[in-house]
């Protein structure tokens, strides 16, 4: 398969500039790219000036298929997501409103639902409970990640802490023989708040309990990712997923697998009509999850993406199937 020949922008690769500032140095390296590669060089510094720091976990499916980067146009709406076999639906729900009545919570979306999915189950792995403080200790950990709880941030965490709170999750596939499967489950059963809680502050003395259907597959088939990775992403709800998908994809890997462009597109951008709009949307959310993801052993190619075997962003003692194993993984 023929290879792109590099235009003068891209003449390091991404495992080239880890071997740059290794080598010589941040400052050194940031002058030895042309000027639309540095901002991977402050990303690759920023990994490798600490250590991956604590594992975060995720259930795989997440690395399957994704949640809406936006708002979607109504609170209204399901969302649905197919990746090759796989196929996620996210449906709106309600919780009780202020005045007692139901109220309306649409499917979450965007950077921060990812975040704090990424805490209620890194979390549960932690301490081994369904139950997660969702008080000072993930008040904490934002802060640790980069994000302020005051303010509109506050706000619109809690905006998407209600919306997963409410949601409800079908996983389905299909095996390569030809049987249908799928998981149904909500994220958090119920939201807990102790009656000495009350005012703003006060909110954050709740505690989630994630449905034993979703803290099982969570158990059984997590996916550890390294925090300081994502903290360094936090802002970029379409980095968090090429992050997240490539550390499941490489180290499940055994063999070379080309990828083509349709196929990323199915996973990563179905909104655009157009290969060439997606690929130039995508090729600079790839550049930014590699930066953070120094083993990843990856290809750009005119067709689509090589990948090769590679070392775990973090170590990966758990299973990372979901479904069947016979449902084959895009």
């Amino acid at each position: 398969m023929r290879r792109l020949t590099p235009t003068p922008e891209e003449k390091h690769r991404l495992a080239e500039i880890h071997d740059l500032i290794a080598r010589h140095g941040y400052s050194a390296a940031r002058g030895m790219v042309a000027a639309a590669d540095r901002r991977y060089v402050d990303l690759a510094a920023l990994l490798l000036g600490n250590d991956r720091g604590s594992p975060a976990y995720l259930y795989s499916g997440f690395a399957m298929t994704a949640l809406p980067h936006r708002r979607l146009p109504s609170d209204n709406d399901a969302w649905q997501r197919t990746n090759g076999h796989f196929s996620l639906m996210v449906e709106p729900g309600f919780i009780p409103g202020p005045d007692g009545e139901p109220w309306r919570q649409g499917v979450p979306f965007g950077s921060r639902a990812r975040l704090i999915l990424l805490y209620l189950q890194s979390e549960a792995i932690r301490t081994g409970s369904p139950e997660v403080r969702l008080g000072n200790t993930m008040h904490h950990w934002l802060e640790r990640m980069g994000v302020k709880s005051g303010g509109s941030s506050y706000a619109a965490i809690r905006d998407q802490a209600r919306r997963l709170s409410a949601c409800r999750l079908t996983i389905s596939w299909t095996a390569e023989d030809g049987r249908n499967g799928f998981e149904r489950a909500n994220i958090v059963n119920a939201v807990l708040q102790p009656p000495s809680a009350s005012g703003p502050g006060g909110a954050w003395d709740e505690t989630a309990r994630l449905s034993p259907e979703f803290f099982e597959a969570l158990r059984e088939h997590s996916l550890p990712v390294s925090e300081n990775a994502i903290k360094a992403i936090q802002n970029s709800s379409a980095v968090i997923d090429v992050y997240v998908w490539l550390c499941y994809r490489l180290f499940t890997l055994t063999r070379v697998t080309d990828i083509p462009w349709a196929a990323l597109r199915e996973k990563f951008g179905p909104e655009y009509k157009h290969l060439r709009q997606f690929r130039a949307k995508f090729v600079p959310a790839l550049k930014e999850a590699l930066a953070v993801y120094p083993e990843a052993n990856v290809e750009l190619l005119p067709e689509g993406l090589r990948l090769l075997p590679s070392r775990p962003a973090m170590p990966a003692p758990r299973t990372f199937y979901i479904g069947p194993a016979t449902a084959r993984r895009p």
